[in-house]
């Protein structure tokens, strides 16, 4: 604005009416910024086609961790000896990148159905131990097979037990910690299995491992169907269908429902004392999570969940986890989760590592496990006003019953029944600084929209009064200027005629 060129009126103008557009943006910022910013984030919230999130979704945001802790069983010749407990010593961890990538989405809103292709890759850097490290474990297929034709006539028992000694059972099994967590390893007894064809064991390989073919796999943890916010915030994230069913059939009733969270969107508006419930495709079941304390990480404020001795309840505590008991089988004490509907009927079990928060028989007859409350359990850390996790980490021990059985050859003679620790799975991850920064920014934008409004309403008042304050003294530019005199001027026709 030139002010040599403005009428003391258009300066007027000019800094009253942006005075007043000051005063009324800074007084709509102040009082009402927040709520709107609210209202838009909300609106942006639900997962869509190229929709704000949907980036950060449909691949993995962040750097995230698998690791696999392999149990090396340091005495199988002492199977059968009664002044010798079997004793297992932790090798690991062996870490792997977990990337993942969500194919074949349908959308049907408020659904979104897709699979998750998960690739890993080891770390040396990060690991303990190389996956040609010798790790000896129980002999799970030995195990299965007894535990099978347990329930059945005594003559199925033995011809069980003849093809055991004929196609490879064993007291033990000892391989590379590659073979036994995605290579595989043949097995005579699994292969002689699947050649029967039998319905009642749906075998479909030769081979096995823990997390055999799972390697850039896009089907091996089935397909999802999730809400994706639309329309209620409150279900973002929710699991509604795992493999096109609401109820997983490995657990009855509400124990088999489809619930929770698979970890990456997660619902609105909870509440602190509200539990929370992830689905663990490979346990074919949710786990619950509790909310424990206020923290800080990273400069934001959070809430930490952590499982409980409820987590792993059968009924012992709560009478409404009852239902997690298999039929048929002896319902373990608290703490440990019958594991075989998901193990092909196979006599393993799911637990928090070292046996951490379960009764104190589990540990009884092996030595060599030490569970640690500050490193067996599992947490979240979440804010809570996006439901963003902060950080994570989960993990579960997978066990193996070896117990002794008189019409089985290698099994006639064992000293204890024992738990036997297979290995434990974990998966961890860190928010980067990326979204840590735009977690943050997305957190303060209210307040920074507020003090922003705060210093333009400032602004335009200041500008009001020194805009009063001029006029009343007159100070505008140019407002007393004095006008030219002429060089001649003409004298009054009075004095003239009394010159005379």
């Amino acid at each position: 604005m030139c002010c040599n060129c403005c009428s003391v009126r258009q300066q007027k103008i000019w800094v009253f009416g942006l005075a007043g557009l000051l005063l009324i943006v800074g007084i709509v910022l102040l009082s009402a910024w927040p709520s709107l910013f609210r209202q838009w984030i909300r609106s942006i919230l639900p997962l869509a086609p190229n929709s704000f999130i949907y980036k950060n979704w449909v691949t993995t945001p962040t750097p995230i961790y698998t690791t696999f802790h392999l149990f090396n069983w340091t005495n199988p010749q002492d199977l059968n000896n009664t002044k010798v407990k079997p004793n297992f010593e932790q090798l690991g961890p062996y870490t792997f990148s977990d990337y993942k990538v969500k194919e074949d989405l349908l959308w049907e809103q408020p659904k979104v159905t897709y699979y998750g292709r998960r690739t890993f890759h080891f770390l040396p850097e990060l690991s303990k131990g190389r996956l040609d490290d010798i790790i000896i474990a129980p002999p799970f297929p030995t195990l299965t097979a007894a535990l099978y034709v347990r329930k059945y006539h005594r003559i199925f028992r033995k011809i069980m037990n003849f093809a055991v000694n004929r196609e490879g059972g064993g007291q033990y099994m000892k391989y590379t910690a590659g073979e036994w967590i995605f290579d595989g390893i043949y097995d005579r007894l699994i292969d002689f299995a699947g050649k029967l064809h039998s319905p009642l064991i749906p075998i479909q390989n030769d081979h096995f491992a823990w997390f055999y073919q799972r390697n850039n796999s896009k089907t091996a943890e089935g397909n999802f169907t999730i809400h994706t916010g639309r329309g209620d915030l409150r279900q973002m994230g929710e699991l509604q269908m795992w493999n096109g069913s609401s109820h997983t059939g490995y657990y009855q009733g509400e124990c088999g429902r489809v619930n929770g969270s698979t970890g990456e969107l997660w619902a609105q508006d909870r509440q602190y004392d509200e539990t929370i419930s992830i689905f663990l495709s490979d346990a074919a079941r949710f786990i619950n999570l509790n909310t424990v304390s206020n923290v800080t990480m990273h400069g934001i404020d959070a809430w930490r969940y952590e499982t409980t001795e409820l987590s792993f309840d059968n009924g012992q505590l709560h009478p409404d986890t009852k239902c997690f008991c298999v039929p048929h089988h002896q319902c373990p004490m608290n703490g440990v989760l019958d594991f075989s509907p998901a193990a092909y009927n196979g006599p393993i079990y799911m637990s928090h590592p070292h046996f951490y928060m379960t009764d104190a028989s589990y540990r009884e007859n092996t030595t060599g496990l030490r569970p640690d409350a500050s490193e067996h359990g599992m947490h979240i850390i979440m804010e809570p006003t996006l439901s963003i996790p902060l950080s994570l980490k989960g993990q579960v021990m997978i066990s193996v019953l070896v117990s002794r059985d008189e019409e089985i050859d290698y099994l006639k003679d064992v000293a204890f029944d024992h738990y036997a620790p297979l290995f434990v799975v974990g998966i961890s991850g860190d928010l980067d600084d990326r979204l840590v920064g735009l977690l943050k920014l997305a957190l303060n934008a209210a307040q920074i929209g507020q003090f922003i409004g705060l210093g333009l309403l400032l602004i335009g008042l200041a500008m009001f009064i020194a805009g009063v304050i001029v006029t009343k003294k007159h100070k505008w530019h140019n407002e007393w200027r004095i006008k030219p005199i002429d060089e001649v001027s003409v004298l009054p026709k009075e004095s003239t005629s009394s010159n005379r």
